[in-house]
Parts: structure tokens; C-alpha cells; sequence
């Protein structure tokens, strides 16, 4: 595998990671394992800004890495944006 593919890869994780997680927190669908796939992809999207920085590093000038970064660190915002929604719903 080269390192474009692989930084592609890399980049690719929160990008598909932040909209499963709001997909499975608004279904009406309810067990352990949705919690834990929750969990799982709400790390993953939250640490995109991190898949970021590792996707550049391995691939330094690839256009398509660039625009995934941008991507990655939208992932992390929504998912920042999301939970502080909920805490001003909550009334904390």
C-alpha cells in the first residue's frame, strides 16, 4: 500500500465515523451494541483533527489528503457542536 492510499484511508475514518455516530444516536433502535458502535464512532469522529495531522504527515502534498483534512476537522466540529446542543437542551 502507498502512502497516498494509506493517508486516504486514514483521512476517510472520521469523515464516515461523525455521521454514523448521529445516525445511530437519533435511531429508534436501542441495545448494547448500537450504544457501544456510538461510543466507537463518536471517538473516531472526535479525533479526526488527530487523522488529520497523521494523514499529512504521510502524504505532505497531496491535493485530495488536503481537502480530506478539511473534511476531518469538520467531523470533529460537528461532533463537538452535537454534544454541546445536547448539554443546552438538557439545561446543563
Amino acid at each position: 500500500m502507498n502512502k497516498k492510499a494509506l493517508a486516504v484511508a486514514l483521512e476517510l475514518i472520521p469523515i464516515i465515523s461523525a455521521p454514523l455516530a448521529i445516525i445511530f444516536i437519533y435511531s429508534s433502535v436501542d441495545s448494547q451494541v448500537i450504544r457501544s458502535l456510538i461510543g466507537v464512532f463518536t471517538l473516531l469522529g472526535f479525533f479526526g483533527f488527530v487523522f488529520s495531522f497523521i494523514g499529512r504527515r504521510i502524504a505532505k502534498e497531496e491535493k485530495i489528503v488536503r481537502i480530506l483534512s478539511i473534511l476531518d476537522i469538520l467531523a470533529t466540529v460537528a461532533i463537538i457542536i452535537m454534544y454541546v446542543l445536547v448539554f443546552i437542551a438538557l439545561g446543563s
